[in-house]
């Protein structure tokens, strides 16, 4: 199967603006949260700046949308305080907050230790299971961790329900990038590419795209058992 559409992804003119907008885009969403729309989950402070660097004006839509109330810049208090709240208690935008979470702290992960591979040479089998050693230490120990001890959880409780929702979230999110790792990307590519390459950047990118999708379900499952708890 090949996948010539997905040529575009190779081209360095669109990776480097893709990328360059999504800087510049997750540097304006860092602002507007500390300084505007204050009410955002603190484990999400940083989680949508680093997927909006990926996924640049998707992630970016899906930050207005889901998280950023209408009219917010003209509340203050607790009147700010309560228009976020309800804007993001539906389940979607919460499950949303849960997936954007999520991939945030596995996919630096699982980005930083791909750059690591890819210099190495290792193998496919190789590489994707330390992508997903380092992808799973990443979300587990930093992002979930932090975020259940936010929640008030003392240090074992916040590492033992960190790591129950850690499991299920990047089974489905590795599940997704090894996809597009295994057949998409050397089907256009026709071998594994290099961090100093555009193509390498733009199939990251999809990795982490179709992750996300991926993702959905689990997180929607782990937000209603009360596991996990989203954007809220």
């Amino acid at each position: 199967m090949s996948f010539p559409f997905l040529q575009f992804l190779t081209s360095p003119w669109f990776v480097v603006l893709w990328f360059v907008t999504g800087t510049i885009l997750a540097v304006y969403t860092l602002y507007d949260e500390y300084v505007i729309n204050t009410n955002v989950n603190k484990a999400l402070k940083w989680g949508w700046p680093i997927l909006i660097t990926f996924l640049s004006p998707i992630a970016f839509i899906l930050y207005l949308y889901t998280c950023r109330p209408p009219g917010i810049q003209n509340k203050t208090g607790e009147t700010e305080k309560h228009l976020h709240h309800e804007y993001v208690s539906p389940m979607f935008k919460k499950v949303t907050g849960s997936v954007i979470h999520c991939v945030a702290g596995d996919g630096l992960g699982i980005m930083s230790a791909m750059v690591v591979s890819r210099i190495f040479n290792f193998p496919f089998w190789t590489e994707f299971w330390f992508e997903y050693a380092v992808g799973f230490l990443f979300g587990w120990l930093i992002f979930q961790y932090a975020a259940m001890r936010n929640m008030g959880n003392n240090k074992k409780t916040a590492l033992y329900k960190a790591f129950r929702a850690e499991f299920f979230s990047m089974i489905t999110v590795m599940l997704g990038m090894g996809l597009v790792m295994r057949f998409v990307t050397p089907a256009v590519v026709g071998h594994p590419p290099d961090p100093n390459t555009a193509a390498f950047w733009g199939f990251s990118s999809l990795g982490l795209l179709v992750g996300m999708i991926f993702t959905y379900p689990m997180n929607w499952w782990l937000v209603k058992k009360g596991w996990k708890h989203g954007m809220s």
